[in-house]
């Protein structure tokens, strides 16, 4: 039994000796695939009650490059990007000012997986106060 270090490709070997002397081997490519996972909630409470403030996905995202997010109303106005999937909206446009309206938003996250494929999430996020 032997754990691999990291993801990647690896060339796996494995000899055999039979009690009689006689060896045999075999040797195979393992391909440990980095996991990727982005999950996006649907509505946040941004009310100011400490209990679902921020619109933040969720997942594991070690790895991705490129990542962004941006958020926008009914109306087609951009309310909110970003860079940083550890970075959360707070219901402010642009981060300032008042919470936007009760309603929905549109969501869309673009992001590039390890091994360079490039991912996208659209989604619809409900803010209620």
């Amino acid at each position: 039994m032997y754990t691999l270090p990291d993801t990647g490709v690896y060339s796996i070997q494995q000899i055999v000796t039979h009690p009689s002397g006689c060896k045999d081997s075999i040797t195979k490519i393992v391909d440990v695939v980095p996991e990727v996972n982005f999950h996006l909630p649907n509505a946040f409470t941004p009310n100011g009650d400490g209990k679902n403030e921020e619109y933040i996905g969720s997942g594991f995202t070690e790895g991705i490059r490129d990542f962004r997010m941006t958020i926008w109303d009914r109306w087609g106005k951009l309310v909110f990007e970003n860079t940083d999937p550890e970075q959360g909206w707070d219901g402010r446009i642009n981060g300032v000012g008042s919470i936007v309206q009760n309603g929905v938003y549109l969501v869309r996250v673009q992001y590039t997986t390890p091994r360079g494929e490039r991912r996208q999430h659209k989604a619809f996020a409900t803010v209620i106060r």
